[in-house]
């Protein structure tokens, strides 16, 4: 799905972990990514920026940054987390809102679906190519048929 916006692109998709469906919606950005993670009931408790940092001293990446932007409850940097590692495995700002409950089987899951998706799409080249243009049109459509009535944020 194209927004129409040079540099600009949506994915939607779900998957289970058991009987939990989980729900993913990224947001490609020229610069960057934005990325929603969350169950049935599509919330955005918490909004989490990490940044990735340039080499260090001796050649090797530094920890990357991240802060929490929205929400975030005292002793859950979920979003913070993941975003602080996303960043590091993309190499570019990724704005990460995670809206699971505090299951760390669940989290993970989704944290391997995120990187999963994430390093294709930087592996692979524009989706706006016309191969790229129909397996984009191809998880939309997954995606709709497998979300409840209410469509991902």
């Amino acid at each position: 799905f194209f927004l129409g916006r040079r540099g600009a692109e949506m994915e939607s998709w779900c998957s289970s972990l058991i009987e939990e469906k989980v729900f993913f919606q990224l947001l490609w950005l020229e610069g960057g990514a934005y990325l929603w993670i969350g169950s049935g009931d599509h919330r955005l408790d918490s909004l989490a920026v990490g940044v990735p940092a340039s080499a260090g001293a001796r050649g090797r990446a530094a920890t990357p940054s991240a802060t929490t932007l929205l929400g975030g409850h005292e002793g859950d940097a979920g979003s913070q987390r993941l975003a602080q590692r996303l960043s590091s495995k993309v190499g570019r700002p990724i704005f990460v809102s995670l809206n699971l409950r505090d299951d760390p089987q669940l989290r993970l899951f989704a944290e391997r679906e995120a990187v999963a998706a994430l390093t294709a799409r930087v592996a692979a080249p524009s989706t706006t190519s016309a191969s790229g243009a129909a397996g984009l049109e191809r998880l939309s459509s997954l995606a709709l048929d497998a979300a409840p009535s209410q469509a991902v944020p």
